[in-house]
């Protein structure tokens, strides 16, 4: 059997695997790193301690932010490349101070060609398993593009989309504009516009007062603000990737939210980008790999 967390900022989500490795349970709740200020043992023990109880001696294995420095155990980073492996032969064990033993998954890093580290993604890679390299997107706040080979990521990158689309809601005068309404063919034209543009249009800072002008100039429904702003944002991290060379041998892999993951779908579709989704689950999956790799069950 396995017990396998998948704890993130937000959230935290629990696997109970049976002696068959068949996932038998799944738990989800609110309590990511910045949203219980209980203590993290505390949380653990209130979101799981019944399983605890009730298979003793039961492996645990996690992964996520809350092996970040904001979170329980900060574990080490390992260097990109890194493979199934290289996660397996480095986990952080650590007993609680009721005895329980939980092991952590280390995160990755990369210096170059840009700086770049994750938590969490590492465990759903070691979930998607293939035959041939790939590239998987992982749509989120801060998304990323990660090349995939033989059970190793030999490299990645990571977009501030998600965030930098709510902060521009949130707190500039372009944000002010926007409405609640929806308007798919200003997305449309907003992936378009972000992944290739018109010549001399400039770049992402010119394009997005554009998105603040072109209302005010009756150029664009004013319920088309906000879905033109997202698509400008996603058209230009794809017209990035593929710069980077991403996706450019085979067909990309997008892992995340079913709205996510059709969000990009049909903004990569407009890039004439074919796509395959992800299996649900990969961080499960990706858990019990590493546990299996690291003889835990």
């Amino acid at each position: 059997m396995l017990l396998a967390l998948d704890w993130g900022t937000t959230s935290f989500r629990a696997y109970l695997f049976d002696s068959g490795s068949k996932l038998v349970e799944t738990r989800a709740a609110a309590a990511g790193i910045m949203q219980d200020n209980d203590g993290f043992e505390q949380v653990y023990y209130r979101q799981v301690g019944d399983l605890l109880k009730r298979y003793q001696d039961i492996p645990v294995i996690a992964s996520g932010m809350i092996t970040s420095k904001q979170g329980w155990i900060e574990t080490p980073y390992l260097q990109c490349p890194a493979s199934l492996d290289d996660l397996s032969r480095n986990l952080t064990r650590h007993e609680t101070s009721k005895g329980d033993i939980i092991y952590f998954v280390a995160g990755v890093c990369q210096k170059f060609p840009t700086p770049n580290i994750m938590r969490g993604e590492e465990t759903q890679m070691a979930g998607l398993q293939s035959s041939s390299p790939l590239t998987a997107v992982l749509p989120g706040t801060h998304s990323k593009w990660i090349r995939l080979e033989s059970d190793t990521i030999t490299r990645f990158s990571t977009f501030m989309t998600g965030e930098l689309f709510a902060a521009l809601i949130g707190h500039t005068i372009l944000g002010r504009l926007m409405t609640d309404g929806s308007d798919p063919e200003s997305f449309e034209a907003g992936v378009r516009d972000g992944f290739k543009g018109e010549e001399g249009a400039g770049g992402i800072l010119s394009k997005l007062f554009g998105a603040r002008a072109m209302p005010l100039l009756g150029l664009m429904n004013p319920d088309g603000i906000r879905d033109y702003t997202s698509g400008l944002l996603l058209g230009t991290e794809i017209q990035e990737a593929i710069h980077s060379g991403y996706g450019l041998n085979g067909t990309p892999v997008i892992c995340g939210s079913a709205e996510l993951a059709e969000r990009y779908r049909k903004a990569l579709e407009l890039c004439s980008i074919q796509t395959e989704l992800g299996e649900k689950d990969l961080a499960a999956s990706g858990l019990m790999r590493i546990a299996s790799a690291a003889h835990l069950i």
